[in-house]
């Protein structure tokens, strides 16, 4: 007798082709933070045809501000939402939530792509295009969980919640809207940031800055001060702020001895070549480990710039403003252990005779929410998939297809074996 998890394979198996162009599909919708709703009412649309009960919902800041992660943005929340579809199992089973972003970051020189970033073109069976890796493809293999044990005829005991969420990139305030509307399970797999056989359950602290120097605009003969003179001063604060904070790390973080960083990924100031600007901006993200803390962080950031104002390079008159908003986010330090992983280890051994690797990441997730939730938080949780692919964030970005299946079928073993199989129809 062919058990449930060959049957539930074998229809992702099936089901494949029609997954890799709705793949193709949601690529060809951009959706940056700030323009998603096109892409979700795509998602929205193909979880009502699975019939999955379906929630769409702006995220409300006024009601997440008294919880822990929020972070306040400027950002219009208006027809950007949130969408959740739930198969509700029979009962007496453990309830599992899948969760992936279907925001994306910008796209800078578009002309520089070897095909278009909103193509979604196929070479050597690698997707092409922004989002296609980060992580539209985690959206993807979510709904083909869902549809592939239903289409094998499958029902589970505990509900199995598919949450499509937006501003992982930027504030992670969309998971934070969905567990505000009651949106939690027992165990959670974040369908973002790894290949195959790699796990994450930690990730480093970020925080997002904005250095506001003030000049005096005028002639571009004007004696000023110019603010942009200034830039470069910021800047090489901000790197020996990271050379001083490396240099007095007692502990590497997983295999990085050299954890803190400072991006700056964007300058802008000045409306005309011949004129002094009023002011330029210098925005950008720090990436810290333990045992500092958002505030330890912020605070020394204030006083690097204070102290550089009073050096010879500094312009006399410029007057700077630093401040941090968006992303502010502890560094979270998850179980390895947990029962998520240890039925996704077993499953990736069994299925592929491979060993499941913990991967530290540098970078941010929204694992931290669902640990801190004030009702349904969990510890049972991690990312997983949506498997390989390049140049993330950047110019070229693709996701290997062979890897849609291979990562759908593993979250699909562990929902049965999470959950349990009420019927087998």
């Amino acid at each position: 007798m062919i058990s449930a998890h060959q049957r539930a394979l074998a229809s992702i198996d099936r089901l494949l082709p029609q997954y890799r162009e709705l793949l193709q599909r949601l690529v060809r919708i951009p959706s940056p933070v700030g323009c998603e709703g096109d892409a979700q009412a795509l998602v929205a649309t193909h979880m009502q045809h699975l019939g999955l009960d379906v929630r769409s919902f702006d995220i409300d800041p006024a009601a997440l501000r008294h919880l822990p992660g929020f972070n306040q943005t400027a950002r219009d929340y208006t027809a950007r939402p949130c969408v959740v579809g739930v198969a509700k199992g029979s009962g007496g089973g453990r309830s599992l939530l899948l969760n992936a972003h279907i925001d994306t970051v910008p796209v800078e020189a578009p002309e520089t792509w070897s095909h278009a970033p909103f193509t979604g073109a196929i070479e050597d069976d690698c997707l092409y295009g922004r989002g296609a890796c980060d992580d539209k493809a985690g959206v993807v293999e979510c709904l083909l969980v869902a549809h592939a044990i239903k289409d094998a005829g499958l029902e589970l005991a505990g509900d199995l919640t598919i949450a499509s969420v937006v501003e992982d990139e930027s504030s992670g305030n969309g998971t934070l809207a969905t567990i505000e509307h009651g949106y939690t399970a027992d165990g959670v797999i974040i369908v973002d940031g790894t290949w195959p056989e790699r796990f994450i359950v930690s990730h480093m602290g970020q925080v997002t800055f904005e250095i506001q120097i003030d000049g005096v605009p005028g002639h571009a003969t004007a004696a000023g001060p110019n603010p942009v003179f200034a830039i470069s001063v910021v800047v090489q604060a901000l790197q020996t702020l990271v050379a001083d904070c490396n240099a007095a790390c007692k502990a590497p973080w997983a295999d990085k001895t050299a954890p803190y960083f400072v991006n700056v990924g964007m300058v802008h100031g000045g409306v005309w070549p011949g004129s002094v600007p009023a002011r330029c901006i210098v925005a950008g993200q720090f990436g810290f480990a333990p045992p500092d803390t958002c505030d330890t962080v912020e605070a020394g950031i204030r006083d690097a710039i204070s102290r550089v104002m009073s050096q010879p390079a500094w312009p006399a008159g410029a007057v700077v403003d630093v401040r941090f908003a968006g992303l502010e986010t502890e560094p979270h330090i998850g179980v390895p252990a947990n029962p998520i992983v240890q039925l996704l280890a077993r499953t990736i051994s069994e299925r592929h005779q491979a060993t499941l690797r913990e991967s530290v990441i540098s970078g941010h997730c929204d694992l931290r929410h669902y640990a801190s939730a004030a009702h349904g938080g969990t510890t049972a949780a991690c990312l997983y998939g949506p498997g390989g692919g390049r140049n993330v964030h950047g110019t070229d970005e693709y996701f290997e297809l062979a890897h849609l299946s291979v990562v759908a079928g593993n979250i699909a073993c562990v929902a049965l074996d999470w959950c349990g199989i009420a019927h087998d129809r």
